[in-house]
């Protein structure tokens, strides 16, 4: 709530001083008394009173005239003791009381227009007595008193009056009442002051437009902004300062816009407008008026007479004012301009360290501001200082500080380097070095690193971290990928004696992994060994990474499709001279690997299963591993065909990955070819589950290895009732191992098989001989033609032998088989003929007549005539047989691919239809057939041996697999095949 000001105060003085000079002049006393004459003329009337008599006409005027000059002096006194500020002062107290008395006893022998002065008189010395409530009663009595009894400009004064106290007392709305009354009155004699108050109390009762428009009327009126007193009117400058204050605080209470801004300046005068204006900024700030604050530290900021320090002040306050509105960018321009003339201008050194205090005071401030959102604005406060004065290092480093906050990691790296530039102190030049290296790191530019680390160098050669900067910049030559100049760096900081153990130990490692990228192989195994003497506590790991350099060159020459076989002896030769003293399973197991795959590219089969048998003598190899190396040997005793060897390797094998009755028959089948009894194997293979045609297979097997084969198949039958035509074939194979057919009679009669090819195959066997012991009985007939009686005999005889071989062919018919036909059919053909020609040559009886010898011959020709007849038959027969080319070339295909026991019983039947071929060309072609599929078994052990010699030559391969087919072991052929099915389709990949 405003009380009264100063101004007011001082107006209070001028009412007492024009009221006391209205008193004075109603008693003719006009003349300015000085403090001593008013002194002495109070003495002197106290002195002439005492002596008068009261009945005197001039008692009460005198009494009057001692009180008017006692209320005068207690005026000047009351204003002594409020500028002193004493409120235990004596002196102005005494005066009133007196004079109050006096008044009071005259008041009743006054004239009434003298009594209104004595009444205002004596309010206001009440008032200057803090006697409020007495002088308010007196105030309100002369205005309550009937219009006229007073003069008017008592009245005025006493409403005046009156609403001050009311203002005082915080009653501003029956102060405003009396205000606006007075206001109206031609008499008021104060009217600046009384519209000063009356704004004030709109003010404090919250009507600012009005308190605005009326302090405004009154700071645009020069005619109100007056002093009154003894002197006369002047024009009152503190007044109207004390206006243009308060107007900035009417403003700052509503929203202050450029209009208010434009008239608040209008009516500030040039004298004024620098200080007001910085006070009306100050406000509206206070009261959150940003934006209008802003504008007001802008318009501060051009006055002309502002100094620096008032420039840096101010914009230091509008950095302030901005950064609450979120806009500090124009404060960091005010300042960027103030560096900006402290560069030019600035040539008094005093003035200049001061200033710099300013600017350093500024940025410091920002900084306080903005610390919790620091900004760009304020790294470029930073860096204009920097600038500005680059010897502050402090600031220089506070500025990195705040570059690297905000990412800005360039910008920090060049504080950082202009601090260690700027500064004597070694250990904030290190501080310093290590910072702009720490920017230039997170800034990611590899320019910029290699700068920074140079510069440390460059200051501090010998520096504590002298050594890591010489290990940076190895590492940026590593990653700028100049690896050669990258691997001589740090061979030399490896070899280096440092204290640094951990980045001599790194950058051995880093020298080798840039020879590694080189694939400067060579240079590995020597310089790993270097390092190895160099750093005996890593000796073991650099003699691996030695170890490791052979082995990547061993598998370089490995996988180079180009190496000679001279390049894999060499890399063998490398290998083999590896020292492996300290090298642990896992470099063992990857050493003998390598060996073992250089030695599979050389073909170098000792070095190979050296390599298989070392690694195998390693107790931790891996279960997985040893289980390939097992079945990588058995793999290579497989290919040579030393199914023995592979056998007793594969036994070792674990075979996770199969179930019992795979592992079985593997095992099986490899003691089956190495000729070592597999049938344990093959059984436990069938009992553990072993199904479908391998089951057959492995049971026919077991059929054949048996001692009694027959007798094994009656065993086997039952459960190979599935594939009746395996158990033909079994049959078949048995037959002819043993030409015996009372054992296999079971299955000779088992009627489901009767219908089996190999079955037949067997059956038909007796058919030959019998037909060919038939043919040769047939063929030794002769008739006797001795008598008739034997010619008739005989004649009979041969009859029933060609009635045998009738029987015969329609046996073979029956049989369904080529070869017997052609043998029956061949025979008929034959003996009828040779019959019809013995029995049309036969002699005449003796005697005969010549008819009777004509009769005789016409009747032998018709006799002969049904054999010529059946003879031809046959023979059309015989020829069709011969005509159907694809049965007696499956024959001969059959004989072909046949095993040669099986063989041996189709030689037979071949050499049978050579002799009744009935052509020289089909005959030549049944010779060349058995010629050239005749097959020993010198030669199938020589094929043997060179496949072994060469186990992937695909042409050696498929020769064996015909010999095997003929003469070799019968699993022999189903593993050839397969063999051969694998590097098919290996050489296509």
């Amino acid at each position: 709530m405003k009380t009264l000001t100063r101004s007011f105060i001082l107006a209070l003085s001028l009412i007492l001083s024009s009221v006391s000079c209205l008193l004075i002049s109603s008693v003719s006393y006009a003349e300015k008394m000085d403090s001593e004459t008013q002194n002495l003329v109070i003495e002197r009337l106290e002195q002439i009173i005492s002596l008068m008599d009261k009945s005197d006409s001039s008692w009460t005027a005198s009494n009057i005239r001692l009180a008017d000059l006692l209320a005068e002096r207690a005026r000047l006194r009351f204003l002594n003791e409020i500028e002193a500020n004493c409120n235990g002062c004596k002196g102005s107290g005494t005066d009133r009381v007196k004079a109050l008395k006096i008044y009071t006893d005259s008041l009743s022998k006054t004239k009434l227009e003298q009594k209104g002065v004595i009444l205002f008189q004596m309010a206001h010395l009440h008032e200057i007595g803090a006697d409020f409530k007495k002088a308010m009663v007196i105030y309100q009595g002369i205005l309550k008193t009937k219009s006229g009894t007073y003069s008017p400009e008592i009245v005025a004064r006493s409403r005046v009056s009156l609403a001050d106290l009311h203002f005082q007392k915080g009653q501003f709305k029956e102060a405003k009442a009396l205000y606006q009354v007075v206001l109206t009155s031609p008499h008021l004699l104060d009217r600046g002051n009384t519209l000063y108050r009356l704004s004030w109390c709109d003010y404090n009762l919250g009507n600012f437009d009005l308190a605005i428009q009326n302090l405004e009327l009154l700071a645009s009126s020069k005619d109100l902004l007056v002093n009154r007193g003894s002197n006369g009117t002047m024009a009152d400058e503190g007044f109207q300062s004390d206006v243009l204050h308060d107007l900035v605080t009417f403003y700052s209470q509503t929203s202050v816009d450029d209009a208010r801004i434009s008239k608040f300046l209008s009516l500030t005068p040039d004298s004024n407008k620098k200080e007001l204006t910085l006070l009306f900024a100050q406000e509206t700030s206070r009261l959150g008026q940003k934006a209008a604050s802003a504008k007001l530290y802008k318009i501060y900021l051009q006055q002309k007479s502002i100094s620096q320090e008032e420039s840096l002040n101010a914009s230091l306050a509008l950095v302030q004012t901005s950064y609450d509105q979120g806009q500090s960018k124009e404060s960091v321009d005010a300042f960027a301009q103030t560096a900006v003339a402290y560069r030019k201008n600035c040539d008094d050194e005093e003035k200049c360290k001061a200033l710099q205090k300013q600017m350093r005071r500024f940025v410091i401030e920002l900084h306080r501001l903005k610390i919790s959102k620091i900004d760009l604005d304020l790294l470029r406060a930073y860096t204009i200082y920097a600038e500005t004065f680059p010897k502050d290092v402090e600031m220089s480093i506070l500025g990195a500080q705040v570059a690297t906050d905000l990412g800005q990691h360039q910008k920090a790296n060049q504080f950082y380097s202009s601090a260690a530039d700027n500064t004597d102190d070694k250990k904030l030049r290190e501080t310093a070095l290590l910072g702009e290296v720490e920017a230039a790191e997170l800034s990611g530019q590899k320019e910029l690193r290699e700068k920074s680390y140079n510069h440390y160098l460059k200051w501090l050669s010998n520096g504590s971290k002298a050594y890591q900067m010489r290990y940076q910049l190895a590492h940026l030559s590593y990653e700028k990928k100049a690896w050669a100049k990258a691997a001589d760096q740090f061979k030399a900081l490896a070899l280096e004696k440092t204290t640094h153990k951990d980045l001599q130990k790194k950058s051995a490692d880093l020298a080798l992994d840039c020879l590694a990228l080189e694939k400067r192989d060579s240079d590995i195994e020597s310089w790993s060994l270097t390092f190895a003497e160099k750093l005996p506590a890593h000796e073991a790991e650099f003699r691996k990474i030695y170890r490791t350099s052979i082995n990547t060159q061993v598998v370089k020459v490995a996988n180079n499709d180009k190496a000679s076989k001279g390049d894999f002896s060499s890399a063998i030769k490398k290998a083999q001279r590896a020292n492996l003293a300290g090298a642990s399973d896992s470099e063992k197991i990857l050493h003998f690997n390598n060996l073992a795959v250089l030695a599979k590219q050389s073909q170098d089969e000792t070095v190979l299963m050296a390599a298989y048998t070392s690694l195998l003598a390693i107790k931790t190899l891996p279960a997985q591993e040893r289980e390939a190396t097992l079945a990588a040997q058995v793999g290579h005793y497989e290919k040579k065909l030393d199914f023995k060897s592979a056998y007793l390797v594969a036994k070792k094998m674990k075979f996770a990955g199969l179930k019992t009755f795979e592992k079985e028959l593997k095992l099986g089948t490899l003691a089956d070819l190495a000729e070592m009894k597999p049938q344990a194997h093959y059984n436990k293979a069938l009992s553990t589950g072993l199904k479908g045609k391998t089951e057959l297979a492995i049971r026919q097997r077991l059929v054949m290895l048996a001692s009694n084969p027959a007798k094994e198949l009656r065993k086997q039958a039952p459960k190979m009732r599935s594939a009746p035509q395996l158990v033909a074939e079994t049959a078949l194979l048995i037959f002819a191992r043993n030409k015996n057919t009372s054992e296999l009679r079971f299955a000779l009669k088992d009627k489901s098989l009767s219908n089996q090819p190999a079955i037949r195959f067997i059956n038909k066997q007796s058919f030959y001989p019998q037909q060919q012991r038939l043919a040769q009985k047939v063929a030794a007939h002769k008739l006797d033609l001795k008598s008739d009686a034997k010619m008739a005999r005989s004649i009979k005889t041969r009859l029933s032998l060609l009635n045998e071989a009738d029987k015969s062919l329609g046996e073979a018919i029956k049989i369904r088989d080529f070869t017997a036909q052609v043998m029956a059919l061949s025979l008929v053909t034959t003996e009828n003929q040779r019959l019809n020609q013995e029995l049309s040559q036969l002699p005449a009886p003796k005697g005969l007549t010549k008819n009777e010898l004509a009769r005789y011959s016409k009747m032998l020709m018709k006799s002969a005539e049904p054999y010529l007849k059946k003879a031809r038959l046959a023979h059309n027969q015989l020829q069709s047989l011969w005509n159907q080319k694809s049965e007696w070339q499956n024959i001969l295909r059959d004989y072909a691919k046949a095993r040669h026991d099986v063989q041996v019983l189709i030689s037979k039947e071949l050499h049978i239809l050579a002799d009744l071929a009935p052509t020289k060309q089909i005959r030549s072609l049944i010779e060349d057939t058995m010629d050239n599929s005749r097959a020993s078994k010198s030669e199938l052990l020589s094929l043997r041996d060179s496949v072994s010699d060469e186990p992937n030559n695909i042409s050696r391969i498929e020769k064996l697999i015909i010999l095997e087919t003929k003469l070799g072991h019968p699993l022999m052929t189903t593993y050839l095949e397969q063999r051969l099915g694998q590097i098919q389709r290996s050489t296509r990949l």
